[in-house]
């Protein structure tokens, strides 16, 4: 009986680690499984994300270059109104001139006050005589 006894009891020590070994064996599997899918998510996450940056800097380069252009522009416009400046500024005794003309000023007042040349004020005169008779 003691035999029998005894090889029941390792039969049954022998179910048991068998059990227990296809139970470690399933929640390996479990874990592999879990793990992959992980990483899965994470693989599809990260393409996501890379895509994301990529549409990114391809926008962010498309700004610097509407900014590169603007400020191209804008430098333009600055030279164009520094040279509109200069050409008022040029002009400005003339203006002056031909105010003074149309108002009746003689040709010595258009030399002194408006620094014209004789030659320069008496042009103006004669252009503003033609003016008033148009």
């Amino acid at each position: 009986m003691n035999t029998i006894l005894a090889m029941v009891t390792e039969m049954e020590f022998s179910s048991w680690a068998l059990v227990s070994s296809v139970s470690l064996l399933l929640l390996a599997l479990f874990a592999l499984y879990h793990q992959q899918r992980k990483n899965r998510i994470n693989t599809d996450l990260l393409k996501r994300t890379q895509n994301d940056l990529r549409a990114l800097i391809n926008a962010s380069v498309g700004m610097g270059e509407r900014m590169l252009e603007m400020e191209r522009r804008q430098r333009r416009l600055a030279e164009r109104q520094e040279q509109l400046d200069i050409y008022d500024a040029a002009n400005q005794p003339y203006e002056q001139a031909i105010r003074m003309a149309q108002n009746g000023s003689k040709i010595e007042e258009l030399v002194e006050i408006c620094g014209l040349s004789k030659t320069e004020a008496e042009l103006i005169k004669i252009m503003h005589r033609f003016d008033k008779a148009s």
